[in-house]
């Protein structure tokens, strides 16, 4: 396998040179290259097939507290002046930012070893293996249930490089790989139309579990015939992993993040030592625990990520910071800050939350009135100062009643606060065999979780 180490480093010192020669008092690098490849399914066939090679040069420039930014699809040296370029005149004409004292400085790092980040399976991968899968996802789902009528999603997989550089010294370099499957599959008869759901992710392709995704995804469709109405209301609620995984997600970002506490928008504001949620509850973010699938030593700063411990038996113990929160504050950098969304701020994003010895089985007959949910979408902040969240649900919902699933629902809405519904946790489960997304989350059983609304028809 051949490295582009020593040739992303070479454009990354033109950068900060381009950068200083046009008056820039400091300045930051990140370089990617990624192959990725895709076979897209719909209707039950390969719909599309695509591969696609991308390089992105992000120029941070910053004149005294003033900061300017560019983002370009180039690797010519002319091209890449010119990007720092406008950086440069972006950053003379933006407002100060007083909180700014500097950029970080080199820190040790701690490599995660390449034969750990990287499969030569995923790299190799062709068009063919992407085929056969499909062929094996579209048969599966078809065989469990006449009533299957689609198949449909991608199957994927990708291998990027990345550095890090700035004017102060900072080098870090990364590369790793990564595959994804993921299946909607659709049922109907002569009255209802379901769908189900279903995904895994792997760093090395040849792990994929299609045949069980599939299976689950049209064993949910199957199950969803006879759709009923409830009221919303308080319930009982039996949350399958990946949609633990996405109330997770809304937790780190407007709670743990230090810049959401700083703006005084996080829920956990002078909450920190106090103790908010059951105490089953254990959260932290690893980015070097080898059970993650994409891994990581270093945040987007090139800052060594730590284990951050965020939850602990249900007590709050502390935050995420990056180096321009951590100023603010006084401490350190714990190595979370995280590029995207056109933002530059602190994000655990490396999340585990602490298995139980439950399982779904368990939950279900424990419930004496409530809901088994596959996973939400559409999520987003209500009242982020009060952890207040909602969400529609996605690909299978069901009623539970003394222990027993009764019947599937229509959409539901959720409307509720974390820090009503995680006070109390009835049963944590283990790690499923599927990796739903890129956290490591076990199902929950809930004692009260608010539906907010219910579809009618």
């Amino acid at each position: 396998m051949e490295l582009n180490k020593d040739f992303l480093f070479e454009k990354g010192r033109l950068v900060l040179k381009e950068a200083e020669k046009l008056g820039a008092t400091q300045a930051e690098v990140i370089i990617t290259l990624s192959t990725s490849a895709l076979t897209r399914l719909a209707n039950s066939i390969i719909d599309q097939n695509v591969a696609e090679n991308h390089a992105n040069i992000s120029t941070i420039a910053y004149v005294g507290k003033r900061k300017g930014s560019t983002s370009v699809e180039v690797l010519d040296n002319a091209s890449i002046a010119s990007a720092v370029a406008d950086a440069v005149k972006i950053a003379k004409i933006s407002p100060e930012n007083n909180d700014f004292k500097s950029i970080p400085k080199p820190r040790p790092l701690t490599d995660i070893p390449i034969s750990e980040t990287v499969s030569p399976n995923t790299i190799n991968a062709t068009p063919e293996q992407r085929a056969e899968y499909s062929t094996i996802a579209i048969n599966t789902a078809h065989a469990l249930d006449k009533r299957v009528k689609v198949v449909a999603g991608a199957i994927s997989n990708i291998t990027a490089e990345r550095i890090i550089m700035n004017s102060l010294g900072v080098e870090a370099y990364e590369i790793g790989t990564g595959s994804n499957i993921n299946l909607t599959v659709i049922a109907e008869d002569s009255t209802e139309q379901t769908a189900g759901w279903s995904a895994d992710n792997r760093q090395d392709f040849t792990q994929l579990h299609i045949k069980e995704v599939a299976e689950q995804a049209a064993q949910k469709a199957a199950n969803g015939f006879g759709m009923q109405y409830i009221d919303p209301g308080s319930y009982e609620v039996v949350l399958e992993p990946a949609a633990v995984g996405g109330f997770m997600f809304f937790m780190s970002y407007f709670g743990f993040s230090a810049s959401m506490y700083q703006d005084y928008v996080s829920f956990l504001r002078d909450k920190i030592g106090e103790k908010l949620f059951s105490d089953k509850f254990n959260l932290w973010d690893d980015g070097f625990d080898n059970r993650q699938i994409y891994r990581a030593a270093f945040d987007d700063e090139g800052m060594p990520k730590s284990k951050l411990e965020m939850i602990k038996d249900g007590v709050v113990k502390n935050l995420a910071y990056d180096t321009l929160t951590a100023a603010k504050d006084g401490v350190s950098t714990t190595g979370h800050n995280a590029k995207f969304r056109g933002r530059s701020m602190p994000f655990p994003g490396n999340l585990f939350v602490g298995e139980g010895d439950s399982n779904l089985e368990e939950m279900i007959a424990e419930t004496k009135k409530g809901i088994l949910i596959t996973h939400f979408h559409y999520q987003n902040a209500v009242n982020p100062t009060k952890g207040i969240f909602t969400g529609l649900t996605r690909d299978g919902a069901w009623l539970i009643e003394n222990g027993e699933i009764q019947y599937p629902l229509k959409t539901l809405r959720y409307t509720d606060s974390v820090l009503s519904f995680l006070a109390n946790i009835d049963l944590i489960g283990k790690y499923p065999k599927l990796n739903y997304g890129p956290a490591k989350m076990p199902p929950m059983k809930l004692p009260a979780f608010t539906i907010s609304g219910s579809q009618k028809e």
